[in-house]
């Protein structure tokens, strides 16, 4: 009796040790909805359960919509509850260029040797790209989960794009846009028309804060020089006919913000268009090394919109037809033109700032930050 009574103790004691020495249960891991610091996570940014699958147009603007009638799935119509599960697919899309190519400039000149120099066209030969057109494209990462996209930007740019996603999805959205300022390369791409010639090919947009236009110059004239160079919002573009399509080359890009992500002043790309019926089929292959682990490639489809309708035609728009004058410009006490200084009062750009949305995120963030710890409901709680 007394050895059972032993044994039995002794398996007692055992269990009792494996209780204590058993770990706790590990914390589950944070997500970009509910971490303290997204700074913090880079070990799962490239998971998709970091986004709970979401992609990131459905992260966009989330929390925005929580006072909207729900529909009959209790969701608010319209919208999706913040923090909710998404929809994305892993190889939705791919952005990863297809060519061996190291740099724009490669990429532009075996392209020129592959078509002989280019087809000289005269105005009888030109192709007819006339019309109002529609579309365009970007490189938006579609219904891939951001974790993919995140792969594909060096670290700096990867937190970035974590930090935008994560005000985005709290309603904070901000860009250059917000500031009245020019959209970039990235805005000059959407073409509306497209005014071809011999020696030049134009492309026209509108939108409702700003008009874009670019130069390609297919005359053979080549680049700036060197010592002339900078850059420009839109870059400055080159570019030949390879029989009826159009190859354009653009270097000297100002760094902004537009396309997958911000981008340098090293931001190159190489474009290809071909009319097709009533479609133009198009594609851009961008390089800069400071963002990008790898080129990445993306179409740009356009199609002729056949409405007639004058009230449709595109309009010259400037942002301050919706808001006004720049609020830094002002009438002093003497009666004077004056200008606030760079981060007085509301006044946030500083010309200098060649990240104002950056600026402004991290304003936003260290903002958010004191208000819900003065007690305020985070966004979607409200």
């Amino acid at each position: 009796m007394r050895a059972i009574i032993t044994a039995t103790v002794s398996i007692a004691a055992l269990l009792v040790g494996l209780s204590l020495s058993a770990p706790a249960q590990a914390a589950a891991a944070p997500t970009i909805f509910d971490t303290p610091d997204f700074k913090q996570d880079r070990a799962l940014w490239t998971s998709p359960a970091y986004y709970k699958n979401n992609t990131a147009g459905q992260l966009r603007g989330m929390a925005l919509d929580i006072d909207a009638p729900e529909d009959a799935t209790g969701q608010p119509a319209g919208a999706r509850r913040y923090g909710s599960e998404g929809t994305a697919k892993l190889g939705g899309r791919s952005l990863v260029s297809p060519y061996p190519f190291k740099t724009a400039k490669e990429h532009y000149e075996a392209w020129l040797k592959e078509a002989n120099g280019g087809t000289k066209h005269t105005k009888a030969t030109i192709p007819d790209w006339s019309g109002r057109w529609d579309g365009g494209g970007g490189f938006g990462g579609g219904q891939n989960p951001p974790s993919e996209t995140v792969k594909l930007l060096t670290p700096q740019y990867q937190e970035y794009y974590i930090q935008e996603l994560k005000a985005g999805s709290e309603g904070r959205i901000w860009g250059a846009g917000a500031f009245c300022l020019p959209n970039g390369f990235f805005g000059s791409i959407g073409a509306e028309e497209f005014l071809v010639t011999p020696e030049k090919v134009w492309t026209l947009s509108s939108g409702n804060g700003s008009n874009s236009i670019r130069w390609i110059y297919t005359d053979g004239s080549g680049m700036t020089p060197e010592a002339l160079r900078f850059p420009k919002w839109n870059g400055e573009s080159i570019g030949f006919w390879n029989g009826d399509t159009l190859v354009v080359y653009t270097n000297q890009i100002r760094g902004w913000k537009g396309g997958i992500s911000e981008y340098t002043d090293a931001l190159e790309a190489v474009e290809k268009y071909r009319r097709v019926g009533d479609k133009i089929e198009g594609e851009i292959t961008i390089y800069d090394p400071n963002v990008f682990v790898k080129p990445l490639t993306s179409r740009l489809n356009f199609e002729l919109n056949k409405e007639t309708n004058p009230a449709l035609r595109p309009l010259y728009n400037t942002c301050t037809d919706t808001n006004g004058p720049s609020p830094k410009v002002f009438m002093d006490a003497k009666g004077l033109l004056n200008e606030h200084l760079s981060g007085e009062g509301a006044y946030q750009w500083d010309v200098a700032d060649q990240r104002p949305w950056g600026t402004a995120l991290t304003e936003s963030d260290r903002r958010y930050k004191a208000y819900l710890a003065a007690g305020g409901k985070p966004h979607g709680q409200e």
